[in-house]
C-alpha cells in the first residue's frame, strides 16, 4: 500500500438537501501541528492549576496535614483529566468543529453526511482520544498510524463518529442574523426565526461561503433551488432574478 502524503486529496460531501461540496482533506502533518498547538495551550492551563495547588501542598507540609496534601494531588489529577478531555469537546462545540490549534492551521471537523456538527458527534469523536494515545500518553501513536492507513486521514474517533477533518474555508459573511429583512418590508421578515430552522440557515450559509467549491455548472442551479426554498418558507412574493444576491440580502440587510 503506497501513501503519498504530499498529494492533495479531496472529498465530495452531499448534504441532505442534495447539495454537493468539494473539500480538501487535511493532511496528517497539518493535524499534528494543530494538535501540538492545542497541547501547548493545555499544558499552560495545567501548569497554572499546578502552581495554584502548589500553595495548598506547601501549606499542608508545613502543618503536617496529609489530608490537604492528598486532596490537592487528587484535585490536580482530576483537573488534568478534565482539561485534557473537555478542552476539545468545549472548543469544537463553541467554534463549530475547530479548536484553537485547528483554527491556527485553518482546518475544521465536519460530518461526512453534510449535516451540522452536533454535541453527540463531537463527544463521540473525542472519547477515543484515550485509545489514540496508546501506548504513550499525550502522544497519539495509534491515532497517527490509523490516520496514515485511512484514505481520508481519519483517526479512530473520526471513523466511529463519521467525521472528517478538512481545510477551512474563509467565511466572508457574518453569522446568520435572525433579525434581517428583505428590501424594506420589515413585516415579511420579522418571523424569520420561526420560518427557517437552524439547519436550513446552516445550509444557506454554507452555500454562500463555499459555492466556489461546487462542481462546475452547479452553482447557479443550487442557488436558484435554495432561493426558491427561502422564498416559499418566508412567503415572499418578489421574483428571483439573481438568486445569489437574494440569499446574500437575507443575511446582510438589517433593519434600522
Amino acid at each position: 500500500m503506497s501513501i503519498d502524503l504530499l498529494k492533495e486529496r479531496t472529498i465530495t460531501i452531499e448534504t441532505p438537501e442534495k447539495i454537493q461540496f468539494v473539500y480538501s482533506i487535511s493532511e496528517l502533518g497539518t493535524r499534528i501541528a494543530a494538535y501540538v498547538l492545542d497541547l501547548l495551550i493545555q499544558t499552560v492551563v495545567i501548569l497554572l492549576v499546578f502552581f495554584l495547588l502548589l500553595g495548598g501542598t506547601i501549606y499542608s507540609m508545613s502543618q503536617d496535614d496529609d489530608l490537604i496534601g492528598n486532596t490537592s494531588k487528587a484535585f490536580f489529577l482530576l483537573m488534568v483529566f478534565i482539561i485534557r478531555w473537555v478542552y476539545f469537546v468545549l472548543f469544537e462545540v463553541i467554534m463549530e468543529g475547530q479548536s484553537p490549534g485547528k483554527k491556527a492551521m485553518r482546518i475544521r471537523v465536519i460530518r461526512s453526511n453534510g449535516e451540522a456538527l452536533d454535541f453527540e458527534t463531537i463527544v463521540l469523536r473525542n472519547l477515543l482520544r484515550v485509545v489514540d494515545s496508546i501506548p504513550i500518553p499525550l502522544i497519539p501513536v495509534v491515532g497517527a498510524f490509523v490516520a496514515m492507513m485511512d484514505s481520508k486521514s481519519r483517526r479512530l474517533g473520526d471513523i466511529v463518529a463519521d467525521t472528517i477533518v478538512v481545510h477551512e474555508i474563509k467565511f466572508d459573511l457574518k453569522e446568520p442574523d435572525f433579525s434581517v429583512k428583505l428590501s424594506h418590508d420589515r413585516g415579511r421578515m420579522e418571523n424569520l426565526k420561526a420560518k427557517l430552522n437552524e439547519n436550513e440557515l446552516y445550509i444557506i450559509r454554507r452555500f454562500l461561503n463555499e459555492r466556489t467549491r461546487l462542481k462546475a455548472g452547479r452553482e447557479m442551479e443550487v442557488a436558484l433551488k435554495l432561493a426558491q426554498q427561502v422564498r416559499e418558507k418566508l412567503k415572499i412574493q418578489e421574483d428571483i432574478d439573481q438568486p445569489i444576491s437574494f440569499l446574500e440580502r437575507v443575511y446582510r440587510e438589517h433593519g434600522s
